[in-house]
């Protein structure tokens, strides 16, 4: 079992997580996933009116790692409505890497190969 964030670790890691406006999850599809409501997670993490309890350092905690880690994902039924999913598989977030700038010879676009760094 993994140990969750420490309270001060995890109030700082959250609060710049829900400020974020590009996070990809809304604040309460990740208070669905955490499984606390909306306004306890806002209470908590944003105005700081609730205290931090274990039951909820360790839920959040546990969200918030399965969303980085690509764990979950979120999905649009027909209708327009979002849910949170498990994936069965987890897909890792992309990465930046070092990309050579493309070259054009002779007319033809070409991709330049990357060597491996050890």
């Amino acid at each position: 079992m993994q140990q969750a964030l420490p309270k001060h670790e995890l109030k700082r890691v959250i609060n710049q997580f829900l400020k974020d406006q590009h996070r990809g999850i809304s604040v309460k599809l990740f208070a669905e996933l955490s499984g606390i409501s909306h306004g306890h997670m806002i209470d908590v993490f944003l105005y700081e009116k609730m205290p931090l309890t274990e039951m909820v350092q360790r839920r959040v905690d546990k969200a918030y790692k399965a969303y980085v880690n690509g764990e979950v994902s979120v999905m649009q039924n027909k209708d327009g409505t979002r849910y949170v999913e498990y994936r069965k598989v987890a897909k890792p977030l992309m990465k930046k890497t070092l990309l050579k700038p493309l070259m054009v010879i002779n007319g033809n676009l070409c991709i330049p190969l990357i060597e491996q760094q050890n």
